[in-house]
């Protein structure tokens, strides 16, 4: 069996091998001379010319799933197809292992970006989306005047010259509804709940979002890494550092995500949730911004494939995006949920947003 870093080591190799396989199955089924499709956008069953790996859209470095459960220290190559079909015979051998190390096949639907959900009448995890005074981590913030709601995951802080600075991070389709907003939008919280969001509620002013990168044809290679946002906080008086919602042990100091840690969450729909890191590193993840009857799909690379660890609910739900995703063990932050398909969560890496906008937890 190998170790995570054996399987880490081979990804690269793997997955230009795989790309070059799934790229001389789809020519092959074209007459010379026609249009090539990029091979990770033609999507299997929904293809014209569907091949044993044109199902294949996405790969990373994970912990095996049997049976449905995650198994901790199994480390394998993680491969991702819109639809897990039992091809027997017909099963591509690079699918199965590659150099002795083991490859897992998984199946992951186009991730769904999870704030854009109409606000609804508090009936559970009451706390999280009513109104906060201190506000923490973990609860319902909105822009003012919009119907949608996200959660708020924690506090960031930077100094620049010698000035210091309080943001709220959450997702940039949370702040920013996906790019639209205007640097300088109001923030709220808690989000339109129960009633129209209120002036008397703000505490916070959208300050900087990474944007999202959508393609223009479908075999444009565009791919995004994080989907987040910042929001500079008015008055610190307004705020609690230090503390998210119903998580006893919080940590503010980055780490990583690794296949098989358990993690913790608290969002505005589900409150708080333990899961399972199932993969890390993944590229070729799909997620649509809009509707299911008109989509909008960005695809992200380096992305953090998480699972419920209690089957009875799910890790995340709309609503969620912008939860802060903690080490269960350490209370440290490790990865910022922003999209999911019902079963999976997907989040991107922790640290490398806190890169990107030269602030660091609080």
């Amino acid at each position: 069996m190998a170790g995570y870093n054996e399987v880490l080591a081979a990804l690269r190799e793997y997955r230009n091998e795989l790309e070059e396989r799934v790229q001389t199955e789809i020519e092959s089924q074209f007459e010379e001379g026609s249009t090539i499709l990029n091979a990770f956008s033609a999507r299997g069953g929904l293809s014209a010319f569907a091949t044993p790996l044109s199902n294949v859209h996405a790969s990373g470095v994970g912990i095996r799933i049997r049976a449905g459960k995650p198994v901790r220290d199994n480390f394998v190559l993680k491969v991702y197809v819109f639809d897990k079909l039992n091809l027997g015979a017909n099963t591509p051998s690079i699918t199965r292992s590659f150099q002795g190390i083991e490859v897992d096949v998984e199946p992951l639907p186009i991730q769904l970006a999870l704030s854009k959900t109409k606000a609804k009448p508090a009936t559970t995890v009451e706390e999280h989306r009513s109104k906060q005074r201190p506000i923490v981590g973990g609860v319902s913030i909105a822009p003012l005047n919009e119907s949608f709601v996200g959660t708020l995951g924690c506090f960031l802080q930077r100094t620049v010259s010698g000035s210091k600075q309080v943001f709220v991070l959450s997702n940039n389709h949370v702040l920013a509804d996906t790019n639209r907003l205007a640097i300088g939008t109001a923030v709220v919280q808690p989000g339109p709940e129960v009633a129209p969001t209120s002036p008397n509620d703000v505490f916070a002013a959208l300050s900087a979002f990474i944007p999202i990168q959508f393609p223009a044809t479908r075999i444009d290679p565009v791919v995004n890494v994080f989907d987040a946002a910042i929001a500079v906080v008015a008055d610190e008086k307004l705020i609690r550092k230090g503390e998210i919602l119903g998580i006893g042990r919080y940590e503010p100091k980055v780490a990583a995500a690794v296949p098989g840690m358990r993690v913790i969450k608290s969002g505005r729909t589900t409150g708080v949730t333990t899961g399972i890191v199932t993969a890390t590193r993944v590229n070729g993840v799909q997620v649509n911004y809009g509707t299911r009857t008109s989509p909008r799909i960005a695809t992200f690379n380096d992305t953090v494939e998480i699972v419920s660890e209690d089957e009875t609910k799910p890790f995340s739900m709309p609503g969620d995006s912008g939860s802060v995703i903690l080490d269960a063990d350490t209370g440290r932050p490790v990865a910022l949920l922003f999209a999911g398909d019902g079963r999976t969560t997907t989040a991107c890496d922790f640290g490398g947003v806190c890169r990107q906008f030269q602030a660091f937890p609080v």
